[in-house]
C-alpha cells in the first residue's frame, strides 16, 4: 500500500479547521522528515509551512485569496493596454517581490537583474525590459501574452476563461489581481 503523506497532512489541517491554499508537499516532506530522522528543524519548518498556508488562505492581500465575480475590463490598443487595471498605481518594491518570489514564478523562465537564485532560460532576459517595452506593452504581456504570441508558454496572469485542468477551488481566480499586475508593471518598467 502506497502512503501519501500530503493526504494525511491535509486531513490533519482540515481537522484543525484550516484549508491549505498552497501545495502541502513541502510541509509533509519536512514533517515526515522530522518523524523519520528525528530533526526538530524539519518538524518546525513543516509546521511553519502549514501555518503559512493557512495564513495565506485568509490574507486579503494574497493573490490566492482574490476571488473575482468578473475581471476588471481592459481595452487592447495596438500592442498594449493603455490604462492601469482598476486605475491602480503600481509600487516598484512590491512588483520586485512578486517577480522574484513564487507568487509570480517569473524566475522559472526569466533571468532577472540582481536576483541571486536559480533562474530559467526559456524566456527573454528581463534586464533592460523597461527600455525595450512601454508600460502598456508590459501590461498586456502580463495580462495575457497569448494575445500577442498565440504559441507562448508564458501564463496569462489575468485570465479566468478558456483554461483547462483548473482545480475547482481556483476556477475564476486569476494568477495575479489588478494591484499585483500594476506592481509588476511598475517594477519591470524600472528595469532600464
Amino acid at each position: 500500500m502506497q502512503v501519501n503523506p500530503a493526504r494525511y497532512l491535509t486531513q490533519f489541517l482540515r481537522l484543525l479547521g484550516l484549508t491549505p491554499k498552497v501545495p502541502v508537499f513541502w510541509a509533509s516532506y519536512h514533517l515526515l522528515g522530522s518523524i523519520f530522522f528525528g530533526t526538530w528543524f524539519g518538524f518546525g519548518l513543516g509546521a511553519v509551512t502549514c501555518l503559512q498556508a493557512s495564513a495565506q488562505s485568509i490574507n486579503p492581500q494574497s493573490s490566492q485569496s482574490f476571488k473575482s465575480e468578473a475581471l476588471v475590463p481592459y481595452a487592447v490598443l495596438d500592442d498594449g493596454v493603455q490604462a492601469p487595471l482598476g486605475e491602480r498605481l503600481g509600487v516598484v518594491s512590491r512588483g520586485a517581490q512578486i517577480v522574484t518570489s513564487r507568487e509570480g514564478q517569473c524566475t522559472l523562465c526569466h533571468a532577472i537583474p540582481g536576483y541571486k537564485g536559480q533562474v530559467g532560460n526559456l524566456a527573454p532576459l528581463l534586464e533592460g525590459v523597461g527600455a525595450r517595452l512601454t508600460k502598456p506593452q508590459l501590461r498586456l504581456r502580463i495580462i495575457n501574452s497569448s494575445l500577442i504570441y498565440p504559441q507562448t508558454i508564458m501564463p496569462s496572469y489575468y485570465k479566468i476563461d478558456g483554461l483547462v485542468n483548473v482545480d475547482p477551488q481556483w476556477r475564476g481566480v486569476p494568477l495575479l489581481n489588478e494591484q499585483q499586475i500594476e506592481d509588476v508593471v511598475a517594477y519591470l518598467s524600472s528595469l532600464k
